[in-house]
């Protein structure tokens, strides 16, 4: 598999088999991850790998913790602006199409959406964490490392998921796992072999052609 192929073959992978990867297959894909541009070679990361009983616990501290946490997060768009509009219905168009084709091939909607909260079930998942540094340069070569991880995943046959509710959950998270207390959990990953029958996983994806997100200033 090329490096385009590759890159066009991620996608979201919302249900596993219970197969556990190998923890050198994990650290392999890590290494990877490691090469992903930052600042000066510092790799201000930090990955914790979680499975067995760290993972449960996890999970079970997003489905209590997360409505509230959520509340506090400040909306990054203004509600009315025309971008946000168009995001919007992009949003419910892609939801709808997804839902007729989950609903049409009787897919668990409860099990799938209690997916956003423990890591769709996977057998391990990863936080990506960095440190607080002035210019968001930390955070954002850890974003970078998320996703050269995920490609790395795929080239290796592994499904992946980003798990966004870690970052809305990282108090209480850190806390219960003992974790640093200046660390900042950029999110999660859920890591394991996809459930090829599942109909989550065959849902269709679509992109805007290139000219509609490219501007070109002279």
């Amino acid at each position: 598999m090329n490096c385009l192929e590759t890159f066009k073959q991620r996608k979201s992978i919302r249900a596993f088999t219970k197969q556990v990867p190998p923890r050198q297959l994990i650290l392999e894909c890590l290494e990877a991850a490691s090469w992903a541009p930052n600042p000066t070679s510092q790799q201000p990361w930090h990955f914790i790998v979680l499975s067995g009983n760290s993972l449960r616990k996890a999970a079970e501290l997003i489905k209590e913790s997360y409505s509230d946490a959520a509340d506090k997060t400040a909306p990054q768009l203004t509600e009315n602006s025309e971008n946000s509009r168009n995001l919007e219905q992009r949003k419910k168009e892609n939801f709808s199409e997804m839902l007729g084709f989950l609903k049409k091939h009787n897919a668990d909607m409860a099990s799938l959406g209690e997916g956003n909260f423990n890591f769709h079930r996977a057998p391990l998942a990863i936080i990506f964490a960095t440190y607080p540094y002035k210019d968001q340069n930390y955070f954002k070569s850890t974003v970078s490392a998320m996703q050269t991880f995920m490609l790395a995943a795929t080239a290796h046959g592994l499904g992946t998921c980003w798990a966004n509710a870690v970052s809305v959950c990282q108090d209480a998270i850190k806390k219960e796992l003992g974790l640093q207390d200046e660390l900042i959990l950029v999110d999660g990953i859920s890591v394991g072999y996809p459930d090829l029958d599942a109909p989550i996983n065959n849902v269709s994806r679509h992109r805007l052609s290139i000219e509609q997100v490219v501007s070109w200033l002279e």
